[in-house]
């Protein structure tokens, strides 16, 4: 027994046996309820995003970073507070101290650092005196002091003192967002009960902040859009088919592949990251599709008198192989993500991949069943609607038929040329990435961010790591050079604020001897370090380790992406090797900025080796389908005409390729195929039957192509509705992939019909 007749016989048996069908499907989706429903009760359906992820993983960088780490902790857990429009009187003072003790109050909080206990060192005989400015002079002077400190100044206040940051370090064994949600939330709520003067905001920042707020919104996202979508679906089809029973079927049956696709997610573990949180809504918008098709057949099967077993039969014979393929290849495009060193992008692909195979085995069983307990009368179409509403469908599908036909070069020649312009609007695009690249210029975060940038120092740390022997580091000749690859990496146009251990014993020299210069050895930079523990001053921490062995250059950069990076660092590459080339120290940059800009070479290289093997395993099904390699390649060139459109719309609206939209690509591919697949089946049907080339064609139109019309409109305003999301990331999404479709659907109705009547004419396809 072939696969046809398999196909065909399942059909049948869930005609007779529809409740038995119907009844195991219900006991699935039930079951998949109490595992979603367990993991939520367990807190152990995750969802976690982590700003490294978006740029690499499992990299030689990646793992020196974190032994780095190791010696010097983590710089990428400080929760941030702007205060804004403050003015240096001491109810400002009183306000910052209760925000401080407030913060210093929670156990979950490892440091707190504010002007409140910011300190200054000044000359005292022999040694130093350590001085609180808020607590020892006027508000006006402290405030102006500590702006004026190389230091403290743009790190926790502005230069004007209008602007002043507590930086507030959590407990940095907090890594996953659950853990580190609740005490963020609970922070900044505790921060807003705070009283403040008049005229002074506060605003959250930091990157505990923005990993937690940008989970929120995405879940708030999936909560909003995914009824909405299931809403506007099931209107639509039903409108469309004008039988709501037909229209509900496709996406009831849709509805439980989506509880079943998350059930095997969250019980195998899963932790859904910042774009695999949209798996649910994608198996909704794209799981429809199928079910279309196969309730369209059926229809189509009992208007040509078949009786519903028959019909079911018939239905499945002819469209099981499609369905599969068309699941088959979108779980590819989505799996060849797999290949990608960025985590983000791979875990997406391959929670996508699961769950558009899950997607697959619910609908083959959940929509058969439920179109078999339809009475026939309310599947086929009505009279009224069939005189009304079929006719327009089919002439629209008849005069893009007829035009194809008369003139197949023409088709063929325009819209290679459409495809052509759009590769040159599209060549422009550049790849970059950034923290806020998931925000809308109007959210508030945003806003936060570009006051941190433009008053202080930003959140986005970067660092060069020095290492060498034991005390090396404090070598005069070792210092100047760090302080002079301080300067050069201070006069970048990114970075904000610095700080370097030459930079602390510069000051603390000057004020223990007067001379504006770096301490004249080791032993007395060693002893001067020493003076400044003993004084109970230590501003060392985090710059430089116990032994001496390694130091810091710490700096933080405004978040201008990795392109920006990279530029910089190409440039203080060339210093350091004109610095350092006599030099016994081990020099790298390094830090969450520039694991941005070393993404973005991965970045580049993660797409084209997914696109290059989903193309592939499209082309070996395509070839396994249609049994003839020029065929395939045929069928297959309509494929690649939706990644010029998404690519063309990314350069034209201004946006970079990022790693939250390049995952478009993959998807236009997988979506772009199944249509090709379920017309280009049909076609091999009708010619099997007995069909010539045009005559195939045309009822490919006429069958295939009226689902692919339907699924093609639904397709857009799903993802459609996803391009109104307060998220940046999830609104390009959405907006590049209803592009996609629509280039998919041109590519589909115009460059294949037109290739097949070239190629049927050459005696190709025969």
């Amino acid at each position: 027994m072939n696969t046809g007749d398999l196909a065909e016989a399942y059909g049948r048996w869930t005609v007779r046996q529809r409740g038995t069908a119907l009844a195991l499907a219900g006991l699935l989706t039930l079951l998949s309820v109490a595992v979603i429903g367990t993991q939520l009760w367990r807190g152990e359906l995750r969802v976690d995003f982590t700003p490294q992820a978006l740029f690499m993983d499992n990299t030689p960088a990646l793992e020196r970073m974190g032994r780095i780490e190791e010696s010097f902790g983590r710089d990428d857990n400080d929760l941030v507070l702007i205060l804004e429009g403050l003015r240096a009187e001491a109810e400002a003072v009183e306000a910052l101290r209760a925000l401080h003790a407030a913060m210093e109050d929670d156990p979950r909080v490892e440091r707190v650092d504010s002007i409140v206990n910011a300190e200054l060192v000044e000359p005292e005989g022999a040694g130093i005196r350590v001085l609180t400015p808020v607590d020892d002079l006027p508000p006006a002077e402290a405030f102006a002091r500590l702006a004026a400190d190389p230091v403290l100044g743009g790190l926790i206040i502005a230069e004007d003192g209008g602007t002043t940051a507590l930086r507030v370090r959590i407990d940095r064994e907090r890594e996953q967002v659950a853990d580190l949600a609740p005490v963020v939330h609970e922070l900044v709520a505790t921060a807003q009960t705070v009283p403040l003067p008049a005229g002074a905001a506060l605003h959250p920042i930091g990157v505990p902040w923005v990993r937690v707020e940008v989970v929120d919104l995405l879940l708030g996202d999936q909560l909003t859009f995914l009824p909405v979508v299931a809403v506007l679906f099931a209107v639509t089809i039903c409108l469309l088919y004008r039988r709501l029973w037909l229209g509900l079927a496709p996406l009831l049956s849709v509805l439980a592949a989506d509880l079943w696709a998350i059930a095997v997610l969250a019980s195998s573990g899963t932790v859904f990251n910042v774009l695999s949180v949209l798996v649910p809504t994608l198996v909704v918008v794209i799981g429809s599709s199928d079910g279309i098709h196969l309730a369209g057949r059926f229809r189509e099967e009992l208007e040509a008198g078949r009786s519903r077993e028959d019909a079911m039969g018939h239905t499945l014979r002819h469209m099981s192989v499609a369905c599969f393929l068309t699941t088959f290849t979108t779980a590819a495009g989505f799996g060849s993500l797999v290949v990608a060193q960025t985590g983000v992008v791979r875990g997406f692909g391959v929670h996508s991949a699961v769950a558009v195979l899950v997607t697959w085995v619910a609908i083959m069983l959940v929509l058969p069943a439920l179109l078999a307990f339809i009475p026939e009368h309310r599947v086929r179409r009505a009279a009224p609607a069939k005189q009304a509403a079929a006719p327009m469908g089919q002439r629209l599908l008849g005069a893009l038929d007829g035009l194809v036909r008369r003139r197949p070069g023409r088709v063929l020649a325009f819209t290679l040329a459409l495809t052509a312009l759009a590769g040159w609007l599209g060549s422009s695009a550049r790849p970059n990435s950034n923290l806020m690249e998931m925000y809308r210029p109007e959210a508030e975060t945003w806003q936060a961010m570009r006051i941190v940038e433009d008053e202080l120092g930003g959140v986005v740390p970067i660092f060069f790591h020095l290492a060498g022997e034991p005390g090396a580091v404090l070598e005069p000749a070792e210092l100047a050079r760090i302080e002079q690859l301080e300067a050069a990496l201070r006069s970048k146009d990114p970075v904000l604020w610095s700080t370097s251990i030459a930079g602390h014993l510069r000051e603390l020299h000057r004020t223990l001897t007067g001379e504006d210069t770096l301490p004249p050895s080791r032993p007395a930079a060693a002893q001067e370090l020493l003076l400044a523990e003993l004084s109970g001053r230590h501003p060392f921490e985090g710059i430089l380790d116990d032994d001496r062995s390694q130091t810091r250059i710490l700096a933080l950069v405004a978040d201008s992406g990795g392109r920006a990076y990279i530029t910089m660092a190409e440039e203080l590459d060339a210093v350091v090797e004109a610095l350092f080339a006599d030099s016994a120290l081990e020099v790298e940059l390094t830090g969450d900025g520039m694991m941005a800009s070393a993404g973005l070479v991965i970045l580049v290289r993660d797409l084209a080796s997914s696109l290059a093997l989903v193309f592939v395993v499209i082309l070996v099904t395509l070839w396994a389908l249609l049994r003839d390699l020029r065929l395939a390649l045929v069928a297959a060139l309509p494929n690649l005409v939706p990644l010029v459109f998404t690519l063309a719309v990314i350069a034209v609206t201004g946006a970079d390729l990022r790693a939250t939209n390049i995952v478009a690509f993959t998807v236009a591919i997988g979506l772009a195929v199944d249509d090709t697949i379920h017309f280009i089946v049909r076609y091999r049907q009708e010619r099997v039957a007995g069909l010539d080339v045009a005559g195939a064609i045309s009822r490919s139109y006429h069958g295939a192509g009226h689902a692919i019309v339907l699924t093609s409109i639904l397709l857009v305003m799903g993802f459609g509705i996803l391009a109104t999301s307060e998220i940046a990331s999830s609104a390009a999404f959405g907006l590049l992939t209803s592009v996609t479709v629509g280039a998919a659907l041109l590519a589909d109705l115009l460059l294949l019909p037109a290739l097949l009547h070239i190629v049927g004419r050459r005696r190709w396809g025969d």
